[in-house]
């Protein structure tokens, strides 16, 4: 399954862009820091198991956060589930302006909503951002399917089809 290994190749970014250290990431999905790390690093692979974990606790964190996890969402998009979407002189203009702006959320010098809407913006003047990624699911709402349904389903579906094959 791609999305796995774009998801262990764009991890940092990504958890940075939420704001978490390895440890607390990893306390979220009941992995050390340095299982973490490794996974960053590329000395360890990325589990099918591991990789439902990240994106069920990120999915949480995006429900549970929506006003400040739009550039989470939209990367996920972009790195993960639908990279082809998106022009490559857009995506790495993106890239490279959340790879700027993302560490100022670990240190603490800038709230995650902050950069989230500044990112936004610049996503937006880029006109890289499908519409899709960007709508914000209103509270209350039944959501697990829209959100979870599917990268989830692909990875469900991965399994199933290759215990038909054997």
């Amino acid at each position: 399954m791609e999305e796995i290994q774009r998801m262990q190749d764009n991890l940092l970014l990504i958890r940075r862009t939420i704001g978490w250290t390895a440890a607390e990431f990893g306390d979220q999905i009941g992995v050390t820091r340095q299982t973490i790390n490794n996974i960053e690093s590329g000395r360890n692979k990325l589990t099918k198991t591991q990789y439902i974990a990240m994106r069920s606790v990120i999915d949480a964190e995006i429900v549970k956060h929506p006003e400040e996890t739009q550039m989470v969402k939209t990367l996920l998009d972009m790195l993960i589930d639908h990279p082809e979407n998106y022009l490559k002189a857009d995506y790495n203009e993106l890239i490279e302006k959340a790879n700027l702006m993302s560490p100022s959320i670990l240190a603490g010098t800038a709230t995650r909503e902050t950069v989230s809407k500044e990112w936004m913006k610049a996503a937006g003047a880029i006109g890289a951002v499908v519409a899709s990624t960007v709508a914000v699911p209103l509270a209350g709402t039944p959501i697990v399917g829209a959100v979870v349904g599917g990268w989830l389903a692909k990875a469900v579906k991965t399994t199933d089809k290759k215990k038909r094959d054997k």
